[in-house]
């Protein structure tokens, strides 16, 4: 993927990073035109206005979906122009995943998520600790790699990077699953939620979770059939 596959007029995810660390939530930007295999020019009054800081302190990361792919670079503020317009420079080369690992089913469950310690994650302690819930919503998607969330709730992976997810596919199967976020995209306001979050299970904190979980989303799918 290059930057002259994006087409005019393309709206791209961006947020502000200083230090490998996000300080500010995701906006959007609009993608005018390629000025050569590394420049570009964006449309965005925000970093018009902020363009001498930004300039001096921020890379600026940009995300963009084309179908099951979302591709991400980082770059910086150059020059600014008229009418909002700024020169970006890309800094690094487009790295490309599939938002899916595993299929994933429309499976909407009611689903606890709770900030995970990087101690508790290695000593294997998934037990909820309810000082620590920090949303209680319901699953868009759910797979055996991981599940979907759209919401009004501001996460921050950057300082938080490990979560507990707590849900139930049945009466007999109860999960607590340590996650992580891999995806986060920015929508304009839906009745549904702003935010859009992909977590990832992280299997390898809990192996013997992994089968359980893909035994129990087939037996709920089987369920649905018979109903």
């Amino acid at each position: 993927m290059e930057l002259g596959h994006i087409e005019r007029g393309a709206k791209l995810s961006v947020f502000e990073q200083i230090d490998d660390h996000a300080v500010s939530e995701e906006y959007d930007v609009v993608f005018t035109y390629l000025e050569s295999d590394r420049f570009f020019t964006i449309h965005c009054n925000r970093i018009s206005d902020r363009f001498d800081e930004l300039s001096q302190n921020a890379k600026l990361v940009f995300s963009f979906r084309v179908g099951p792919f979302i591709h991400t670079f980082s770059g910086q503020a150059k020059e600014k122009k008229r009418g909002g317009m700024v020169l970006i420079e890309q800094l690094s080369d487009i790295t490309t995943f599939n938002r899916r690992q595993f299929d994933r089913d429309e499976i909407r469950v009611p689903v606890k998520v709770y900030n995970l310690s990087k101690e508790h994650l290695s000593a294997g302690m998934f037990k909820p600790v309810e000082e620590r819930l920090i949303m209680s919503d319901m699953t868009f998607d759910i797979s055996a790699g991981g599940f979907c969330i759209i919401t009004n709730i501001t996460l921050n992976p950057n300082n938080d990077p490990y979560y507990l997810a707590t849900f139930s596919l049945s009466d007999k199967d109860l999960f607590s699953l340590p996650s992580e976020i891999v995806r986060r995209s920015v929508y304009q306001r839906t009745k549904i939620g702003r935010y859009d979050y992909g977590f990832r299970f992280v299997f390898e904190a809990a192996p013997e979770e992994k089968d359980r979980l893909m035994k129990a989303i087939v037996n709920r799918k089987l369920t649905v059939l018979k109903m």
